[in-house]
């Protein structure tokens, strides 16, 4: 009898087969929509096991990565060029999400009937709004507090993903400041788990075309495509704008690493299609890690810090939700901002993007209202909207956000192939420069 290994079934994670298996679930959905309803809950079950060996990936990655920087010195370092990576990429992808909406005029030049329908669509909405979370009275204290888990088992059970990392940052800095042979060996047991959970990634992956079929079947059976023709441009300009930030992400990530752009997008293929599929950035993080380690050469015990803590603080996705959603509403009631007012809008929607971390999606969208309170615009109808069009944009705007984290990832890391040997060479460069011409024995005599 032959030996059939796991390698014999690779085809299964192929690039092509996973495009055909989107491309099938797409059709059954659009097609067969009553059918592919069903198929939700087994997408969703993929998904689920996902989330159940991503948190201890994070958990352990964090720990054993801040507790690595804490016990060798350069935690600091790592942390300033950590807030101000993440600083200008916010930046960037705030100004970038107001310049495309500035220029696109979404919600400029609509037509009565698409007006009509929006009105239609606030108006059928209007009854579940008091069942909204009210955010403009939390604030950044309510933030600060819900970050702390009263029970880090209660935070686990109801994957809290802000307490959870709240919890791991402060294990992962007291285990490294106590420095002992227990410390160690407790980073040791972090790495092991890591690792364990790894491979069970590795071997869900081959369940991947499969899930996405059903994920894929079941999200387009509940596309709601009545609110295309009236949201139209925004959703386009969401798009736009999203494509803008990964190709200046996979720029930035070839010239940082000097590689070509093929190589970067060969790399990075398997996270965005998970991204892209699961709309879940948290789910996307084991793979990130792997092409960032294992495809791109980064230190992975920089990664395993950088990635997570990006994926769940910094949300770029939220971020050109906000910025492109308030500028579709002040341009659909006429109104016109001064530069003030716009930098409002650049700053606020930096804030709550942030101060979102963590919250699902429906939450985050509505902690717009922050914003809009301030500038007088009408937050119930920009929230309704937003929540009506989220569906047909969250894959791509997600897949955006995990690549502009990984970019983000790639200039803080260090690489540990052609960079760690370049800087061997310098410092042997910079000895040989700083040893007298004549031997010192010489010179003695």
């Amino acid at each position: 009898m032959g030996h059939i290994s796991v390698t014999s079934f690779r085809w299964v994670k192929s690039f092509w087969m996973i495009l055909l298996c989107m491309v099938a679930g797409i059709a059954a959905g659009l097609l067969f929509p009553h059918e592919s309803q069903s198929l939700a809950a087994a997408g969703n079950l993929y998904v689920s096991f996902l989330k159940m060996c991503v948190i201890p990936i994070m958990m352990t990655a964090i720990v054993s990565s801040i507790g690595s920087l804490f016990m060798n010195s350069s935690a600091l370092q790592t942390i300033r060029r950590m807030l101000l990576v993440n600083l200008i990429a916010l930046l960037v992808t705030g100004i970038a999400g107001l310049t495309v909406g500035i220029a696109g005029q979404p919600g400029a030049g609509l037509t009565d009937e698409s007006r009509a329908v929006l009105g239609s669509i606030v108006n059928e909405s209007g009854g579940s709004n008091e069942q909204m979370p009210e955010y403009a009275n939390g604030g950044m204290l309510d933030f600060i507090l819900g970050m702390i888990p009263s029970n880090i088992f209660g935070a686990l059970l109801e994957n809290n993903t802000l307490q959870i990392l709240f919890f791991s940052i402060i294990l992962g800095v007291a285990v490294g400041m106590v420095g002992s042979k227990p410390g160690e060996e407790l980073l040791q047991l972090a790495d092991v788990l890591f690792h364990a959970f790894q491979k069970a990634i590795s071997w869900s992956m081959y369940m991947l075309p499969f899930g996405l079929f059903c994920m894929m079947a079941g999200q387009f059976a509940a596309l709601n495509l009545g609110i295309l023709p009236a949201m139209a441009k925004l959703v386009a300009m969401l798009c736009l704008a999203s494509l803008l930030l990964m190709a200046l992400a996979i720029a930035t990530m070839a010239v940082r690493l000097k590689l070509p752009v093929r190589t970067i997008v060969k790399a990075m293929k398997e996270t965005l299609i998970i991204a892209f599929g699961t709309r879940n950035s948290i789910a996307a993080v084991p793979a990130c890690l792997s092409a960032l380690g294992e495809g791109l050469g980064l230190d992975p015990r920089s990664t395993r810090l950088v990635v997570p803590l990006g994926m769940i603080m910094c949300r770029y996705s939220m971020l050109l939700v906000y910025t492109l959603g308030l500028t579709f509403t002040a341009q659909l009631y006429g109104f016109s901002f001064t530069l003030a007012q716009w930098t409002l809008v650049l700053l606020g929607a930096i804030l709550v993007s942030v101060a979102g971390a963590g919250s699902p999606g429906v939450i985050s969208i509505g902690m717009i209202a922050l914003i809009a309170g301030p500038l007088q615009l009408p937050a119930d109808v920009t929230i309704i909207l937003l929540l009506a069009v989220n569906p047909i944009v969250d894959p791509i705007i997600t897949t955006a956000n995990v690549l502009v984290n990984c970019a983000a990832a790639s200039l803080i890391s260090p690489r540990t192939g052609a960079d760690a040997h370049h800087q061997k060479a310098d410092e042997n460069r910079l000895e040989s420069l700083q040893q007298p011409d004549v031997p010192v024995a010489s010179s003695a005599t």
